[in-house]
C-alpha cells in the first residue's frame, strides 16, 4: 500500500483512503482555505467547517482508488446525508494517516518492497464520534512516540 493509506470501516462500509499525494493535499487546502495541519487542528478542536469534514473523505477515497464520480456519490450519501459529526472521526483518521503515518508505513519504498500489514484496519464507530464542540483522542493508528 502507498504511504498514508488507511482502511476505515464507516457508514459506507470498508474503504481505502489515501490523501498522501501532493495534488490531493493541495486540493484539500484550496477547498478549506488553510493548510492541512490547520484542517487537522480544527477537526481535533471541534471548530471544523463543512469542507474540513467532506473534502478529506472525498479526496481520500479518490486517492484510495475510487473514481472521482463514485467518491462524490458516496460523500453525498454518507457525509452530506448524515449528521456531520459522524464523519469527523473519518476525516480526522484520513488526515492523520498522512501527517503521522500508519503502522509499518514505509514512505519512499517501491510497492513491491513494502512490508505493510494488509490486515491493518482503523475502525471508526460513528456512535463514538465526537460532537462538533468536543474533542476526542487521536485514533488508534497513531504510532508510538519516538524515544530519541
Amino acid at each position: 500500500m502507498p504511504h498514508g493509506t488507511v482502511t476505515i470501516v464507516w457508514s459506507h462500509g470498508e474503504d481505502q483512503f489515501c490523501l498522501a499525494q501532493v495534488k490531493h493535499i493541495l486540493s484539500l487546502e484550496d477547498a478549506c482555505g488553510v493548510g492541512i495541519a490547520a484542517v487537522f487542528g480544527r477537526l481535533l478542536a471541534g471548530t471544523w467547517c463543512l469542507h474540513d469534514v467532506r473534502e478529506p473523505i472525498r479526496l481520500g477515497l479518490i486517492g484510495g482508488g475510487m473514481t472521482p464520480e463514485r467518491a462524490m456519490q458516496v460523500v453525498k450519501r454518507h457525509v452530506d446525508g448524515s449528521p456531520l459529526a459522524e464523519s469527523v472521526a473519518v476525516a480526522r483518521a484520513v488526515i492523520e494517516a498522512v501527517l503521522i503515518g500508519v503502522p509499518d508505513d514505509q514512505p519512499g519504498k517501491p510497492a513491491a518492497a513494502e512490508a505493510v500489514d494488509p490486515t491493518f484496519t482503523t475502525m471508526t464507530d460513528a456512535s463514538a464520534a465526537p460532537d462538533s464542540t468536543g474533542s476526542a483522542p487521536l485514533s488508534a493508528s497513531r504510532p508510538a512516540p519516538s524515544t530519541i
